[in-house]
């Protein structure tokens, strides 16, 4: 038969290998269809990625393959796994470039970063309009190239397995996000245990234990150091655990404005290098209304794990609410000192009270006037009026150097001398010499005191005196005139031994003296001026005439019409009045002079 009448016919081996494609593009669509539906019924990330990159592996017969994942954020690359990589583990970050999400990349289009390690076909994962990674593939181990079957099962592999990778990337930033709700609500609820804990521990002390209870407990830190801003602003260590606190100077926390400690100043290159020193490995400056008020600096985990921003951010609550419990304890601990000195401020005006006289003795003849006002709880001031046992009167006045307990306990050591060395029946220039010398021995020398001690014979109406330094008491006669009463000598407690002179005036009925500390004449007023002596002498001459009671009433009613009203004395008030009345019937008359 001629070749032109041959017939039309199917060559076999063309026949066999249509049907082996058909087979093959069969199996292929259902294993696409298989890989597709397993990946698809997953929402755990490893699983699928590492069911995709066998997938791809073995339908390409490569022996090295990775599938990286996009982190926008950072502009990186994460790799998810890998394998048959050297050099390229798990968490692995790469920067790639924005090249890299074209469909796919083979040869000298593949990045650099890629292409060291021996990958020779990329392929891009998308969802939609979300770039999600990368495939990555080396070299078929045939050597042979890549036919255009293979690569386009692989593409169709890798965008149908990018719906259940977005999915399972969906589900694992949601189950992240709920770890991360969990452990912010066990933050808020150990906060919140904790600043019961700290509101039932007023002690400083016991703060500081609770909070390092707290960093061991809730941290697994062992060595910290928590410096707390004082009053003058400097630092003060207020705990510290696993470390030598009194190592680190306090003054350090100044250099400390940075988290890291590397700003690249040279204070805080110093406080870093203070802090690796002591194997510290983290400051953080607890600021309250702007200001730093505390430093807490922190060694490593147990485990050696880095801080988390959360942790961090959990490190600054818990660092604020110590600051806070702290100084509501100091507040606490102050209050309390306060009410204690107060009480004890006030036993110590009780027995101030007790040491001057609670009754005047009742002088025929006489009339007699006091008052002490002090500026504080406590005064420097003192007087005393005394009945001796041959019938005559004592009177002293005395002003203490300072206000407040150390001039009240100066005070009450005159008392002591004064009801000591009277009964002894000593002159009395003799007697406030003796006074001296016991002061002088029992006083700073930055300490003084001026005094008026006088007697007054209830039968001659003399009154005897010495002046030690003291404001010169005033003896206005019936007629207006004006004695002032200075005999004497020195302060008391300046020189251990020192010689007074006795003065003596004769006291005629009408006559006024008026004793008085400089806390009447040095009075301030309005106008930050003193009252002045000449006030007082002008007060006392104008209603000398009047009784001893309603003369002391007036001056003390002028000081303080003068002074207008106050909170608290600048100084203490102390006054005492005699006046003599006309003397009974037959009583003796003495003509000594005044003096």
């Amino acid at each position: 038969m001629s070749a032109g009448l041959q017939p039309t016919e199917t060559h076999p081996f063309r026949v066999r290998a249509a049907l082996r494609a058909e087979r093959t593009q069969r199996y292929d669509l259902r294993s696409l269809f298989e890989t597709s539906r397993v990946l698809s019924s997953s929402l755990d990330l490893d699983f699928v990625v590492r069911n995709l990159l066998l997938t791809t592996m073995s339908k390409l017969l490569v022996t090295r393959g990775a599938v990286l994942l996009h982190m926008p954020a950072e502009a990186r690359y994460r790799v998810a796994i890998a394998k048959g990589i050297q050099g390229l583990g798990s968490d692995t970050t790469l920067v790639l470039g924005s090249y890299a999400t074209c469909d796919m990349l083979q040869d000298d289009a593949i990045p650099p970063a890629l292409a060291a390690y021996g990958v020779a076909l990329v392929l891009a994962v998308r969802y939609q309009e979300r770039h999600i990674g990368l495939v990555a593939l080396g070299p078929k181990a045939t050597r042979q190239d890549f036919d255009e079957a293979e690569l386009e099962f692989v593409q169709s592999l890798v965008h149908m397995s990018a719906a259940a990778i977005h999915n399972s990337l969906v589900v694992e930033e949601l189950r992240k996000t709920n770890r991360d709700l969990d452990y912010r609500v066990q933050q808020l609820n150990t906060l919140f245990d904790l600043s019961k804990e700290f509101n039932a521990a007023p002690e400083r002390a016991r703060l500081a234990r609770l909070f390092s209870f707290a960093l061991m407990g809730q941290m697994m830190i062992s060595r910290h150091v928590f410096f707390l801003r004082r009053d003058d602003s400097s630092f003060e260590v207020v705990s510290s655990k696993g470390i030598a606190a009194p190592d680190i100077a306090p003054e350090f926390c100044d250099s400390v404005t940075e988290l890291t400690l590397a700003d690249g100043s040279a204070g805080a290159r110093d406080a870093a290098a203070t802090l690796h020193r002591h194997g510290l490995v983290l400051a953080l400056p607890l600021k309250q209304q702007n200001a730093v008020q505390g430093i807490l600096c922190l060694g490593p985990k147990m485990k050696r794990q880095p801080y988390e921003a959360n942790e961090i951010e959990f490190l600054y609550s818990l660092g604020s609410l110590a600051i806070v419990s702290i100084q509501n304890a100091d507040l606490v601990e102050e209050r309390i000192e306060k009410e204690r000195l107060k009480e004890e401020l006030r036993l110590a005006r009780e027995i101030q009270q007790g040491l001057l006289p609670h009754t005047i003795p009742a002088v025929p003849g006489l009339q007699i006037a006091t008052m002490a006002v002090p500026s504080r709880e406590v005064g420097g001031d003192y007087f005393d009026v005394l009945a001796l046992n041959d019938g005559r009167l004592h009177v002293i006045i005395a002003d203490v150097t300072g206000k407040g307990m150390p001039a009240a306990l100066l005070m009450s050591s005159i008392h002591a001398c004064t009801h000591i060395m009277l009964p002894m029946r000593m002159e009395l220039d003799e007697t406030v010499s003796n006074i001296n010398r016991v002061i002088y021995e029992n006083t700073p020398p930055d300490k003084f005191i001026t005094a008026f001690a006088a007697i007054y014979d209830v039968d001659t109406g003399r009154l005897e005196y010495v002046n030690a330094g003291h404001e010169p008491p005033l003896l206005i006669r019936a007629d207006s005139t004006i004695i002032q009463l200075e005999k004497g000598g020195l302060l008391l407690g300046i020189l251990p031994v020192l010689s007074y002179e006795r003065g003596c005036v004769q006291l005629e009925p009408g006559d006024v003296v008026v004793l008085f500390t400089d806390g009447v004449t040095e009075a301030m007023g309005q106008e930050q001026e003193e009252y002045t002596d000449h006030r007082l002498q002008s007060t006392v001459q104008q209603h000398h005439h009047r009784s001893a009671d309603a003369l002391l009433a007036l001056i003390q009613a002028d000081v303080e019409a003068f002074t207008g009203p106050v909170n608290v004395l600048s100084d203490d008030r102390t006054m005492v009045i005699l006046k003599a009345d006309p003397r009974p019937p037959g009583a003796a008359a003495d003509s000594t002079p005044a003096s």
